[in-house]
């Protein structure tokens, strides 16, 4: 096994960040790559920013979703206008807890940064993917497990571990997280599944905005 740590240094971290920046930037329209950070299969949308030292693998991200300072982003599908805090884990992996003796990975598969393995290959394959709707906001140091679903319009409360699925527009926390209260009325939530106002075109938006300052004032205008 190669020890790619005697490869490292700042320069270099540098240059491969920069290469990174350059090619993302220069595929997507209105894309901001922060400082340091890391993407590997990435799809963006348009008006994208991340900050600096965000980490993104075998993603999606839809338009005007941003990611905060150092959160790890892996596996995961996510919708438009998603708000994601700092410090926030998607998808981070789950060990066994069941069934195999040990939870330790060397015992039940052979990945490469172990220093040894005992098997030739992977026995342990949960559902990693992660969905996450649109207008989400996922507040600072979430975690969200493995295989979780993420209505749309939910709010995940800071320091939350959500390993079940959230409904849409309601708020969950704790560890684990549990069910605080709905964000709106049940006809209210109604009207915004059925209008999807996030894909509206930027014009209908931009004419529109000033029903999304109140919650009544949106409903009215869907049901007048």
């Amino acid at each position: 096994m190669v020890d790619r740590s005697y490869l490292q240094n700042p320069f270099f971290e540098y240059l491969k960040w920069l290469k990174t920046k350059i090619k993302y930037q220069a595929k997507y329209k209105n894309l901001k790559v922060g400082y340091m950070s890391r993407l590997i299969n990435v799809v963006f949308g348009q008006y994208n920013w991340l900050g600096n030292n965000v980490i993104m693998i075998n993603s999606s991200i839809g338009d005007f979703s941003y990611i905060s300072d150092g959160s790890v982003i892996s596996e995961t599908e996510m919708g438009k206008f998603c708000s994601i805090g700092p410090n926030v884990r998607i998808a981070p992996g789950k060990h066994p807890t069941h069934t195999f003796v040990s939870t330790h990975p060397a015992i039940y598969s052979n990945p490469d940064y172990c220093m040894k393995n005992f098997q030739t290959k992977d026995h342990h394959n949960p559902k990693r993917n992660v969905i996450i709707g649109n207008d989400v906001w996922i507040c600072a140091n979430a975690v969200i497990a493995d295989g979780v679903t993420v209505g749309d319009g939910a709010i995940i409360a800071a320091n939350a571990v959500v390993n079940s699925d959230v409904e849409p527009y309601s708020i969950v926390g704790g560890i684990p997280a549990t069910f605080i209260r709905k964000r709106f009325k049940d006809e209210q939530i109604n009207v915004l599944n059925r209008s999807k106002w996030w894909d509206q075109s930027l014009d209908w938006i931009e004419k529109n905005s000033d029903i999304f300052l109140d919650i009544e004032d949106y409903y009215r205008f869907h049901t007048k």
